[in-house]
């Protein structure tokens, strides 16, 4: 026999006998019979079977019983997922250009200066904010007759600076000295060189050809400092000659006293200090021009206004929300057939309005900036005028300290001679004139070296000046998109696992024979397992052999429990249809028949009989005829091929049938038949939904439950339990179907061996 779609047994083949077609079983689990009482669940395992979580053994057995669903469906969800993540993340070109940013300038004959970690960090900034000022953005934009600018990547793009700013990388790999300019995107690998190019061209021109410029001014203030100096001593050489003319005299006396030497030779030293002050001064009247000259530069204002802006939070939260904005425009325009919705236009006015607003701010700081420098000035500035100042007060007074002291030898040596002391006076002025035209000119010939030096900022793989050319790379982002993708498809593979798995577990159904003995409580008689397939049904399969022992371990613990406690009529029900009732009671039935036992069994399922099939025996009469009061027991008790067994089926149940199992007219019946058998099995119906195993169960002597593996919920049985335990049936054990097991080999050799009486039979038909 095999379970139909409904848990009762099927027909067995014709010529097979009961015990051989009934449905397997398999060996008594360790626990046997030594289970425990009924009640309220123990736990199994430290897990509560009817309120507790989900720990890895339940997962296992729900992964077990829909790993079908569980696989197809995970499947094909992680393939739509690695496709769609695939396809969201696209293959990404690049283009960068790199220059050379030295840690200090780069010199010829004098020694640069020392530039400290923090300095040079400061400058490394400030070329960055300069790549990304406004001024180099929009020089790029308007290249090649605002080719740049008409490009596809910059279609649907309101604000092209704002949005070239934030796709244009610009930093210093691993902290060092080169400076990279590169973007990538899903565009194109010419337009991404042409965009880079274009930028490292207009930071070429606007930042690095301006500093050399600005290297050239000093130069240029020294030589119109050399140009008067040298009309100055022209002037004054021509007037000296014209006084030694006129005086009669071509050249100053030589022969002097030596007091007069000595304040000849003062005055000289006095002019050469005078003419190193005087030198002095102008360098540093140069440098403090230059320094005021850089910091009223408009890109410097810019630079402290990108630094404020990245320091502000504000205009920070801003911008991300702006970006924010863009991305989902973007995600919308991809998705929407036509590239515009309502949703998309409301998404570009909040952009829109957040650009503006940064903004909006960033003009408000630098109207703030240049407020601050029309009230106070620039504290660089103002600092390095302080010093200026202070270095010309010093300078100054020493000057007027040399001149107060000139006047006095210029006095002492009138009174000696007035007559040539003018001359000599004039000549002491053209020697210290002419050592300074000497000194400037010295300077020039060294800045026009120094300017032939290297910039500081050099262009990587150009020709001559010329501004970094851009390289190019394709599908950068490959391996990541495979990482993400296949990440994705993983992780969505197996939270859907586990989703079905948590579904499938919230069913609560049985795991094993474990649960019932352990977790609720309920001893365990007998395991059979699941009968699947032709080959299991075959007459020499090993697994019917194993049933038979199974069911005999079962017939053996009813019939010692008999002999101490009263178990003749045993009720065999179950919590819902489909868990094996049928199977349990007509193979516990012939198995008593088989041990010697006159067993009646009796099809207690009014309202959906199956043993009548299953014995191909008719329906009519039976149970409900005698409930019915239109036949005697006597008369509906058939025999079965089975010596030792008899059969009742169900009748023709009705109304009044089920009505009469509620009424003493019961019992009587039962009395008799106790009489008569020395085991009555009854095939009850489900305990859930139905009230006739409640009513059958008064007037047994105990009840049998019967469920199925991967098919009973542990929460219905504990309710049937506990159902069967309010009307005072006792509980006898259960016995778990669907048992996945192997034959011992002990049990089925014997299939192999052939019957004594089988072999006489044999051998008188050889003779």
């Amino acid at each position: 026999m095999s379970q139909n779609e409904n848990g009762n047994v099927a027909s067995p083949p014709s010529g097979a006998s009961l015990v051989a077609t009934a449905p397997s079983a398999t060996a008594m689990t360790e626990h046997g019979v030594h289970g425990h009482g009924f009640g309220q669940p123990i736990g199994f395992g430290g897990q509560d079977v009817l309120r507790g979580g989900m720990d890895r053994d339940g997962l296992f057995h729900a992964l077990r019983r829909r790993w079908l669903l569980a696989t197809s469906m995970g499947l094909l969800l992680a393939t739509t997922v690695t496709g769609l993540l695939y396809w969201l993340f696209p293959e990404t070109n690049s283009a960068s250009a790199q220059y050379d940013v030295s840690s200090s300038p780069l010199t010829l004959l004098e020694r640069g200066p020392n530039v400290g970690k923090e300095d040079y960090e400061i400058y490394k900034n400030t070329q960055l904010a300069y790549i990304k000022s406004p001024l180099v953005l929009m020089t790029a934009l308007g290249a090649n007759n605002g080719a740049i600018s008409r490009l596809d990547m910059f279609d649907d793009v309101d604000d092209k600076v704002e949005w070239l700013r934030d796709e244009l990388g610009v930093s210093f790999p691993s902290r060092g000295e080169i400076m990279e300019i590169s973007m990538a995107g899903p565009h194109p690998k010419e337009d991404l060189k042409q965009v880079v190019e274009a930028v490292s061209k207009a930071y070429y021109d606007e930042v690095i050809f301006r500093d050399a410029g600005e290297r050239a001014l000093p130069l240029q203030i020294l030589r119109t400092s050399l140009r008067k100096i040298s009309d100055q001593v022209r002037d004054k050489l021509d007037t000296y000659k014209q006084l030694a003319n006129d005086s009669g005299t071509s050249d100053v006396y030589s022969g002097f006293d030596p007091e007069t030497q000595l304040m000849l030779t003062e005055v000289k030293e006095m002019q050469m200090q005078q003419s190193k002050l005087e030198s002095e001064l102008s360098k540093a009247t140069a440098e403090f021009k230059i320094f005021e000259t850089q910091i009223n530069d408009p890109a410097y204002q810019e630079q402290i206004v990108d630094e404020m802006v990245q320091k502000d939070p504000m205009i920070a939260q801003l911008q991300q929300e702006a970006m924010y904005y863009e991305m989902q425009i973007r995600s919308l325009k991809a998705t929407v057939k036509r590239g515009t919705s309502a949703q998309i236009r409301m998404l570009e006015q909040q952009a829109a309005q957040a650009r503006q607003e940064v903004e909006q701010m960033k003009q408000q700081l630098r109207a703030q900036i240049a407020g601050q420098q029309t009230n106070e000035p620039n504290p660089y500035l103002k600092q390095a005028t302080t010093a200026y100042q202070i270095q010309r007060q010093f300078t100054q007074a020493k000057l007027n300290e040399l001149k107060e002291r000139f006047e006095d030898i210029k006095s002492a040596l009138m009174l000696k001679a007035e007559s040539n002391t003018d001359l000599m006076l004039r000549l002491a002025e053209i020697e210290q004139l002419q050592d300074v035209e000497q000194g400037i000119a010295t300077k020039i010939q060294t800045l026009q070296v120094e300017n032939q030096a290297p910039n500081r900022v050099r262009a990587i793989g150009s020709k001559g000046n010329e501004s970094a050319v851009a390289e190019t790379f394709e599908n950068r982002n490959r391996l990541m998109r495979y990482a993400i993708s296949g990440l994705g498809g993983l992780t969505t593979l197996c939270l859907t696992c586990l989703g079905i798995g948590y579904m499938e577990f919230r069913a609560r159904r049985l795991n094993g024979p474990q649960q019932i003995d352990e977790g609720l409580g309920i001893r365990v008689i007998g395991t059979l397992p699941s009968l699947s397939g032709k080959k299991s049904l075959s007459a020499k399969s090993p697994i019917l052999a194993q049933l038979s022992e199974s069911i005999d371990s079962v017939r053996t613990a009813l019939m010692h429990e008999s002999t101490s406690k009263k178990r003749q009529l045993v009720l065999v029900t179950s919590a819902e249809t489909g868990e094996g009732r049928t199977t349990v009671a007509s193979q516990l039935a012939a198995s008593l028949a088989r041990a010697g036992r006159r067993t009646l069994l009796v099809d207690g399922d009014l309202r959906r009989p199956a043993l009548h099939t299953l014995f191909n025996a008719p329906l009519e009469d039976g149970l409900s005829e005698v409930l019915r009061a239109e036949a005697e027991v006597s008369d509906v008790v058939r025999p079965t091929q089975a010596e030792g067994l008899w059969l009742m089926t169900a009748g023709y149940c009705d109304t009044d049938a089920i009505r009469a199992l509620a009424t003493e007219q019961v019992q009587p019946i039962f009395d008799k038949l106790r009489a008569d058998y020395d085991f009555i099995i009854i095939d009850g119906a489900p305990v859930i939904g139905i009230s006739d195993s409640l009513l059958f169960g008064q007037h047994c002597d105990g009840a049998i439950l019967s469920v199925l593996r991967d098919r009973s919920c542990v929460t219905k049985i504990h309710q049937s339990v506990e159902l069967l335990r309010s009307v005072g049936v006792r509980i006898i054990g259960s016995v778990v179907n669907g048992v996945t097991t192997s034959a011992d080999r002990r049990v089925t050799h014997l299939q192999q061996v052939t019957p004594k009486s089988e072999q006489k039979k044999l051998e008188m038909a050889d003779a």
